[in-house]
């Protein structure tokens, strides 16, 4: 699940980059709302996809991992059921269990059946902490396990990191050539003058006597 309000505008180049996506928000709230949504991607390590969210939302709380083997549509119908909670007074409000930020501190929370019916289909969630490192979270009979993986997401999907860019050196950059003079404007042309022609001869003043 990657978090829209977390990525800053990247969430058009993630759906555009892998087309298995969908919006959790449904009618006129993804409509208008698609921009700070949550969304549901599949994600297969090895891919073009999974290389660049690894390398992009590394320590960004780009959203959160997860494994599940159910079907994809039960998968969707169930992370909905979550998205919109009551309040102590009474009120709806969106609930971002999306973002690992918020997630972190939500498991802990949960007693046994909070936990068996937020994790459903799903085997395990995997979020980032503090340190931009890889906590996975499993339901284990009943209770909430927690592995720390020291890996950040580099290292757990195996993705190497994109070298630093190489300086230039000056001798390599050159001397900008100092910019030609202008040519220069031709001098004004005097104005012609004037001078009166004999139009005596002209045809058009001869006369033929008819």
């Amino acid at each position: 699940m990657l978090d829209a309000a977390r990525m800053h505008g990247d969430i058009y180049q993630a759906r555009e980059m892998n087309p298995e996506h969908i919006c959790l928000y449904e009618g006129d709230s993804a409509q208008f709302l698609g921009a700070v949504a949550p969304w549901l991607f599949s994600f297969q390590p090895g891919t073009d996809f999974a290389t660049w969210t690894a390398r992009h939302g590394r320590g960004n709380s780009w959203g959160v991992f997860f494994r599940s083997s159910a079907d994809p549509q039960r998968i969707y119908q169930h992370l909905r059921k979550f998205l919109v909670v009551r309040g102590e007074d009474g009120k709806e409000m969106f609930f971002r269990y999306y973002d690992p930020r918020v997630m972190r501190v939500f498991l802990p929370t949960c007693d046994e059946a909070q936990l068996k019916e937020f994790f459903g289909p799903i085997q395990a969630f995997l979020v980032e902490n503090d340190q931009g490192l890889l906590v996975e979270y499993a339901l284990e009979e009943g209770r909430l396990g927690y592995t720390e993986t020291g890996l950040d997401l580099l290292r757990y999907f195996n993705v190497q990191e994109l070298p630093p860019p190489q300086p230039v050196p000056l001798e390599q950059v050159g001397t900008p050539s100092a910019p030609e003079p202008p040519a220069p404007l031709p001098p004004p042309q005097q104005p012609s003058q004037r001078r009166s022609v004999d139009t005596s001869n002209e045809p058009s003043s001869w006369d033929f006597g008819y």
